[in-house]
């Protein structure tokens, strides 16, 4: 039996800061820890897991749209090696100004779950919007999603061990994914996010009179 876990580990909590991340990114001063043993059985029963419906959706759905987009001023966008270019979006200076930001952690949640909707293509064809997008742009979106997940366990590079069991029935040993972490308290995070996020319409997002538009998509 073939098994995937994707598991990001993101180090020692006695690391330095500047060790974790190469960016100087402003929710770092949430970030806390905690040791969790990863249920990493194959018949383990999960919200997030199998069959489409309706409260597993729900489930997906509250991670994926749980943050808010974050201001942040010139000085943290250098920091985060971007240039101050004008197609940036910003806020309005009447919503407290800044430039506009989300949390990589939310992107690639919404990328494991349309990974996740795309091996349960015919239950969500007629209902999903990136695959309303049509075939080709759904196509380069989930090759987009893999690949960003590839580069962020790599990038990750958990060097944790995985030892194996003898089980009856089963020729090969069998491997016990069920292991300890030392994981980012990810409560934190969004505790952090709701502190610091601008929560505005969407339609407060508009080009201010000095922006530019690239000519395509970074």
């Amino acid at each position: 039996m073939r098994n995937s876990c994707f598991s990001i580990l993101y180090g020692d909590q006695n690391q330095p800061r500047s060790t974790l991340t190469l960016l100087s990114a402003p929710a770092l001063e949430a970030v806390e820890y905690l040791d969790i043993k990863f249920n990493g059985s194959v018949y383990h029963q999960s919200i997030y897991k199998g069959q489409p419906n309706p409260e597993l959706d729900a489930a997906w759905d509250k991670l994926v749209f749980r943050t808010k987009p974050t201001p942040i001023s010139s000085e943290i966008l250098h920091k985060l090696k971007k240039s101050n270019s004008p197609s940036l979006v910003k806020f309005l200076d009447e919503d407290g100004g800044g430039y506009h930001t989300t949390l990589e952690l939310t992107h690639e949640i919404h990328c494991l779950n349309m990974v996740r909707k795309a091996t349960y293509y015919e239950y969500y064809e007629a209902t999903d919007p990136a695959i309303q997008e049509g075939p080709v742009y759904y196509r380069l979106h989930l090759d987009h999603c893999i690949e960003m997940l590839r580069q962020r366990i790599m990038c990750t590079g958990d060097v944790g061990l995985i030892t194996s069991h003898w089980v009856k029935g089963h020729k090969l040993p069998y491997p016990d994914f069920n292991t300890w972490h030392r994981c980012r308290n990810v409560d934190k995070i969004w505790a952090w996010n709701d502190e610091h996020a601008v929560h505005i319409p969407w339609s407060h997002l508009v080009r201010s009179g000095d922006a530019v538009d690239l000519e395509e998509a970074p």
